[in-house]
């Protein structure tokens, strides 16, 4: 049974990432799975777990110590890149701490830590890219999401149905694109995201477009 269908307050803050740890020694294969417990239950529900500000140090702990990712040894996320999400962080009030915690999952997502509740074929995943930018261009909620595009890989905030959130649908290719989608209260849509490209790759509904500063 979805987790949608059962019944944040977090900071929204994104904390200076660190280096400092860097020489950390590997971690042991237990407290590697600990960690990464805790941080994909905490990136679902910051509001309850410390807030992002928890999720930023579980990502800064598994990257100054972790053998296997590859990508260096400090998390720093680009944030240079971040365009579109930079503009919507502000503008959505209750559903902003949903918003900076999916940041964080796509970060955890391309370093192999984020388990996917349910990741979709190349082909699936495919056709919803090509059309949900489209598609969202309507008034659209919670429900018309999950009949369209059916569950979602993540939720970020609480999954009850009337609670602000953000869904994300991708696959297991650490590489493959994101289709995000931010929702407020009442399970309105408020914005889409594919990209961080202010050219097209995003798109706000009529609710949102009534909230966007």
């Amino acid at each position: 049974m979805s987790a949608l269908t059962h019944a944040a307050d977090a900071d929204g803050s994104t904390a200076a990432p660190t280096t400092r740890g860097s020489a950390r020694p590997p971690l042991t294969d237990a407290r590697r799975a600990e960690l990464l417990d805790s941080l994909n239950a905490a990136v679902r529900h910051p509001e309850l777990l410390g807030g992002t500000a928890a999720v930023v140090e579980l990502l800064n702990t598994l990257a100054a110590a972790d053998p296997d990712s590859g990508l260096g040894t400090a998390w720093i996320p680009d944030t240079a890149s971040r365009t579109v999400s930079t503009l919507l962080r502000g503008s959505f009030g209750e559903a902003d701490a949903a918003l900076v915690a999916s940041q964080y999952g796509e970060d955890a997502h391309r370093r192999g830590w984020l388990r996917l509740d349910r990741a979709l074929g190349e082909e699936e995943l495919g056709q919803l890219l090509d059309r949900v930018l489209d598609w969202s261009e309507d008034r659209r909620r919670l429900a018309d999401v999950l009949a369209e595009f059916g569950e979602p890989s993540v939720v970020y905030g609480d999954p009850a149905p009337d609670a602000p959130k953000t869904l994300a649908y991708t696959g297991e290719d650490r590489e493959a694109r994101i289709a995000v989608f931010h929702l407020g209260a009442h399970g309105e849509l408020y914005a889409v995201r594919i990209g961080e490209s202010l050219l097209g790759d995003w798109t706000l509904t009529p609710a949102g477009q009534k909230l966007f500063v």
